[in-house]
């Protein structure tokens, strides 16, 4: 017994001789090292990555709400952009029209921005975002830069609806741009005025530009409204014609609500 726990010490020694100046040590350090290597590697693979792989999604998730919501807002800014542009252009077009002209003169003028809904489609109206809170009232006439787009007939605080120049219940006395003789306009719907008692001996021509009088009090003499489409010749002393507003409704955006300053 005492002799096998000299040789088992003697082992011992050798053995840790070995591990210390030979390449047993070295191998031992290597495989533990690379054991230690591969767990860590299988720890992470299986926990850490995965988790990390969430929280990349996650983040990925949320940069893409944000990015989002960045671009909806910037498509809100550029909008708002636009619109103010718009306002500003048509401002500077009824100035710059009534500088050269002296149209607007005894009129006191509101920029509102047109919105074209189901009523428009559908009756010849139009809706218009300024009312009563900023002086419109029913009877105003509305035009653009282009030409006469209609008259107020129902108002509230904040909004305002116009009947276009081309609703069957809108008429209004017209004058040729070229000889001044005047005529009567009404609407028709489908996009159309209908002109009627045009003397026959006025040499009116497809394409001649139809404007007001001035003597209704309602719009100033010589603002554009129709072109003539098509002329019909009859034979009772009068001849009538077919025409089409000069100012294009469907591209409305913003419009001119005049208030006649002497009223």
């Amino acid at each position: 017994m005492l002799r096998f726990r000299f040789w088992l010490a003697c082992f011992s020694i050798l053995l840790i001789i070995l591990d210390k100046y030979s390449f047993i040590g070295k191998i031992r350090d290597y495989i533990s090292i690379f054991l230690l290597k591969q767990t860590t590697m299988i720890q992470y693979s299986i926990v850490d990555y995965t988790h990390l792989i969430f929280l990349q999604y996650n983040k990925q998730n949320q940069l893409q709400s944000e990015n989002q919501q960045l671009k909806r807002e910037l498509e809100q800014y550029v909008i708002k952009d636009k619109q103010l542009a718009n306002y500003k252009r048509e401002a500077s077009s009824i100035s710059e029209l009534n500088s050269q002209y002296r149209l607007y003169d005894h009129y006191n003028v509101i920029i509102a921005k047109a919105i074209i809904d189901i009523n428009y489609l559908v009756n010849n109206k139009l809706l218009i975002d300024k009312g009563t809170d900023n002086g419109i009232n029913i009877g105003d006439t509305v035009v653009n830069k282009e030409g006469v787009i209609g008259q107020i007939v129902l108002v509230n605080n904040n909004n305002a609806q116009v009947r276009l120049i081309t609703s069957p219940s809108s008429s209004i006395y017209l004058q040729s741009s070229k000889t001044k003789v005047k005529m009567l306009a009404e609407g028709i719907g489908d996009g159309q005025i209908s002109v009627k008692f045009i003397n026959k001996n006025e040499k009116l021509q497809i394409g001649d530009i139809l404007t007001t009088t001035g003597l209704d009090d309602l719009y100033p003499s010589d603002i554009p409204v129709a072109r003539i489409t098509k002329i019909f010749y009859q034979n009772n002393g009068f001849n009538s014609a077919l025409c089409v507003p000069v100012t294009d409704f469907n591209k409305l955006q913003y419009v001119s609500v005049l208030k006649n300053a002497s009223k």
